[in-house]
């Protein structure tokens, strides 16, 4: 989990071109990072769980004062910036795809957690979420 939060808080540190070829990457991040963070709210000890919820207030801010520069600089409100985020005509295909996906995901998680008990007992076999390796920098597929 503090790899996918790393990662995540790293993000915001890039430019904006730099973002802009990290973002099907940063969904990824987030899903991983929200998927571990149900599982420490769902299996976790109490200290674990006050550190992942004390991670996510840090991120919450991050992104509220990223949101705040970024309406600052477009002259956009609060409510506009998120009309345009949710626009697929304002990214490209593949961009559109990585945040629709994400999207879903997040959503299909945060379903999962309101149906889930707040004390789950992990099922036989059941592990967290595993971490995916991350590819090199300047890694090219083939």
């Amino acid at each position: 989990m503090q790899d996918e939060f790393d990662r995540i808080m790293e993000f915001f540190e890039l430019s904006p071109e730099e973002k802009e070829g990290r973002l099907q990457e940063i969904f990824e991040d987030s899903v991983e990072y929200f998927e571990r963070f149900k599982y420490i709210m769902i299996n976790g000890t109490p200290e674990e769980k006050q550190k992942a919820v004390e991670k996510v207030m840090i991120l919450k801010k991050k992104i509220e004062e990223e949101t705040k520069r970024v309406c600052e600089k477009t002259g956009m409100t609060p409510d506009q910036l998120a009309d345009y985020s949710n626009d697929p005509k304002n990214f490209s295909p593949e961009q559109w795809a990585a945040i629709d996906s994400a999207k879903k995901r997040l959503e299909g998680e945060g379903k999962e957690a309101q149906k889930t008990p707040g004390e789950k007992k992990p099922e036989k076999g059941e592990e967290p979420p595993k971490k995916r390796r991350k590819k090199p920098k300047g890694w090219i597929p083939s």
